[in-house]
C-alpha cells in the first residue's frame, strides 16, 4: 500500500512538473513570436506587398501574410510559390486572429511535417487591406527538451526509489522488525519479558499501547472462555445421561463420558458409534421426524436394562442431539412400589378380615369361646401393629442418613431390649445371654443409639419368633475394636434353607410360608436391618443351618 502511494505521488509530481514546464516553454515561444510579429507588422504596414521580398530579403524570420479569406499573400520561405500554397482559413491560429485580433497555437505543420509554434495578429497593410501576420518557429527542440526533462525525472525517482528500498530493507525494516520481535516476545511471555522502547517512536508506542490493551482483553476473554468451557464440561459430564452431538452428515461431533459402554469411542458414523440396534432404531425414527424429534423407552435384553432415548434436530446449529438415560432404577422402583402397595394390601387384609370375623362371632358366642376369640383378635391386632411398625420403619429409614453417635452404657441397651421383647420372652420362655468384650471397663459404647437398638432388636426378635425349641436361647456377643464394634446374634431356632440365605435381606421376601404361617411378619425386618447397618458404615452376613440355628454377624463404626 505504501509503495502504491509513493508511486502515485511521484507520477503526480512528474505530471504536474511537466505541465508547468510545458506552460513555461509555450509562453516563452509565444512571447518571442509576438515580438517577431510586431516587427513584421511594422514593416508590412510601411511597405507595399510588392516590395516585401526586398524588405525581408535578409531577414531570418519565418512569417506568412494571409488574407482574410485564408489565401497566402506572402511567405518568407516560399515567396515565389504562394499561389501553390493551400488555403489557411481553417488553421486554428488564423481563426483566433479573425475573432480576437491575435492567435497562438502549437501543432504539427502539414507543410513542413514538424511541430511548429504559430503566432498571428490582424493588421492593415500600406494599401489599407486587412491581413493576418503569422510568425512561426520550430517547436520540436522545446518538445525534445521537455521529453528529456521527463525522462530525467523518471530516472531520478527510480534511483531514489532504489535507495529508499535499500535503506528501508537494510536499516529501517530491520530496526522495525527487531522492535516488533520484542513486542511479540513480550506478548508471548504475557508480560514476563521486559523490553526498552524509544520514547521518540511515538507511533510505535501508540501501536504498542493498542496491542497491549488488545492482548489484555484477549487474555481475559480466553481465561473466561476456558473457565466457561471447564464449567460446561463439568456440567455435561456430571449429568446422569449420555449426550451426543451429530452433524448433518450424521457423523459424531462430540459426546460426554457417561454410559461409555453403549458407544464406540473412535468411530464417526452413528451406525458405528452406537453399539445397540435398539438405540439405532430410535435414531432412525428420529431422522424421519426431524421437525418434532422423538422420545422413547427401550429395553436392551443383553444388558437387562431400560433406557430413555431422546432425539431431536437443533435447527439453529444444524446438529442432531441424542441423549440416553438409564432408567432401570426408576423402573425397578416403580415395580418395588407396586409390590409394596400389593404387600401392604395383602398383609393388612388378612388380620383385618380375622378381626372383623371374630368380632362378629363374639356377638353370639358363648362365654367359654369369648376368651378364645378375644385372644385371636388381640393376636391379629398385634400383627397389625407389627406391620404398621415395619412400614413406618422402612419409611423413616429412607431419610435416616445422619449418624448421631454418642456414648451410652450397654446396660441401657440390654434393659430396653428385654423390656421391649418381654411379651415374646414370657410367651416363648426364651432367654437372652449377653457376652461383652468391650475396651471400656464401665461398658460404655459409642454408637448411634436408635439405629443400634433397631438392628439388635430386630435380630433378637426374629431369633425368638422363628424358633420352635422348647426354650429359645439367643446369645449376643459384642466385641469392640479400635474403630468399630462386631456383634454376633446366635439362636437355636429353625434355621434358614441354603437356597434362601442370599434372599433374606430383600424387601418383602419371606422364607417358605408353610414354615412361618403362624408368624406375623412382612418380610421387611431384615431389609431394614441391612440398610441401617450400611448407613452406620458396617456390613452384615449370616451363617445358618436348618434345624440347628442361625448366626448373624454385623459391624458398626464408632
Amino acid at each position: 500500500m505504501a509503495l502504491i502511494l509513493i508511486f502515485l505521488f511521484q507520477t503526480f509530481f512528474i505530471g504536474l512538473n511537466s505541465k508547468y514546464l510545458y506552460s513555461v516553454y509555450r509562453e516563452k515561444a509565444e512571447l518571442d513570436l509576438k515580438e517577431d510579429a510586431i516587427l513584421v507588422a511594422i514593416l508590412a504596414e510601411q511597405n507595399p506587398i510588392a516590395s516585401y521580398h526586398k524588405v525581408f530579403e535578409n531577414s531570418k524570420l519565418r512569417f506568412t501574410l494571409i488574407g482574410k479569406d485564408g489565401e497566402v499573400l506572402y511567405d518568407s520561405r516560399k515567396y515565389l510559390s504562394e499561389k501553390n500554397l493551400e488555403n489557411h482559413l481553417l488553421r486554428l491560429e488564423v481563426q483566433q486572429a479573425l475573432k480576437g485580433g491575435n492567435g497562438y497555437a502549437v501543432r504539427k505543420s502539414s507543410t513542413l511535417g514538424e511541430t511548429m509554434a504559430y503566432y498571428t495578429t490582424l493588421i492593415k497593410n500600406k494599401e489599407g487591406q486587412e491581413v493576418i501576420v503569422r510568425t512561426a518557429r520550430n517547436y520540436s527542440e522545446e518538445m525534445n527538451i521537455l521529453i528529456n526533462i521527463i525522462l530525467a525525472q523518471i530516472f531520478f525517482f527510480l534511483i531514489l526509489d532504489y535507495f529508499i528500498h535499500f535503506f528501508y530493507k537494510n536499516y529501517l525494516k530491520r530496526d522495525l522488525m527487531n522492535k516488533i520481535e520484542r513486542i511479540r516476545l513480550f506478548l508471548e511471555s504475557q508480560g514476563s519479558v521486559r523490553g526498552n522502547y524509544l520514547k521518540e517512536d511515538k507511533w510505535l508506542l501508540e501501536f504498542w499501547r493498542i496491542v497491549k490493551e488488545w492482548q489484555d482483553n484477549n487474555l481475559k476473554n480466553i481465561r473466561r472462555l476456558a473457565r466457561d468451557k471447564r464449567v460446561q464440561n463439568l456440567i455435561i459430564n456430571s449429568v446422569d445421561m449420555a449426550i451426543l452431538l451429530f452433524d448433518e452428515k450424521l457423523n459424531l461431533k462430540t459426546k460426554n463420558k457417561f454410559l461409555d459402554t453403549l458407544f464406540e469411542s473412535n468411530k464417526k458414523s452413528y451406525l458405528e458409534v452406537i453399539k445397540h440396534i435398539e438405540i439405532i432404531n430410535v435414531f432412525k425414527k428420529g431422522l424421519g421426524r426431524k421437525d418434532v424429534g422423538i422420545k422413547e423407552e427401550v429395553y436392551i435384553p443383553n444388558l437387562k436394562k431400560y433406557f430413555l432415548i431422546n432425539f431431536k434436530f437443533l435447527q439453529e446449529d444444524k446438529v442432531y442431539l441424542l441423549t440416553v438415560k438409564d432408567i432401570t432404577g426408576s423402573r425397578e422402583m416403580v415395580e418395588v412400589q407396586k409390590k409394596f402397595i400389593s404387600n401392604i394390601s395383602h398383609e393388612l387384609k388378612t388380620p383385618l378380615t380375622n378381626i372383623k370375623g371374630y368380632l362378629i362371632a363374639l356377638e353370639d358366642a358363648p362365654d367359654p369361646l369369648r376368651k378364645n376369640f378375644l385372644g385371636i383378635v388381640k393376636s391379629n391386632v398385634e400383627k397389625l401393629e407389627n406391620i404398621v411398625s415395619d412400614f413406618l420403619s422402612i419409611s423413616k429409614m429412607e431419610s435416616f442418613n445422619i449418624l448421631n453417635i454418642s456414648e451410652v452404657k450397654f446396660e441401657k441397651v440390654k434393659e430396653n431390649i428385654e423390656a421391649s421383647l418381654k411379651g415374646i420372652l414370657e410367651k416363648k420362655q426364651g432367654q437372652i445371654n449377653f457376652d461383652l468384650k468391650l475396651l471400656d471397663e464401665e461398658e460404655y459404647i459409642r454408637v448411634d443409639y436408635d439405629k443400634f437398638m433397631l438392628i439388635l432388636k430386630n435380630l433378637i426378635e426374629n431369633a425368638l419368633i422363628y424358633n420352635k425349641s422348647e426354650k429359645p436361647v439367643v446369645d449376643v456377643e459384642v466385641i469392640e475394636a479400635e474403630d468399630k464394634y462386631q456383634v454376633r446374634v446366635k439362636d437355636n431356632g429353625i434355621g434358614i434353607p441354603d437356597e434362601d440365605v442370599e434372599k433374606i435381606f430383600d424387601r418383602f421376601y419371606r422364607v417358605d410360608e408353610a414354615r412361618t404361617s403362624n408368624v406375623a411378619g412382612t418380610g421387611l425386618g431384615l431389609a431394614i436391618v441391612k440398610e441401617v447397618v450400611e448407613k452406620c458404615g458396617g456390613s452384615i452376613y449370616v451363617c445358618s443351618q436348618e434345624g440347628i440355628g442361625t448366626e448373624f454377624t454385623f459391624t458398626v463404626e464408632k
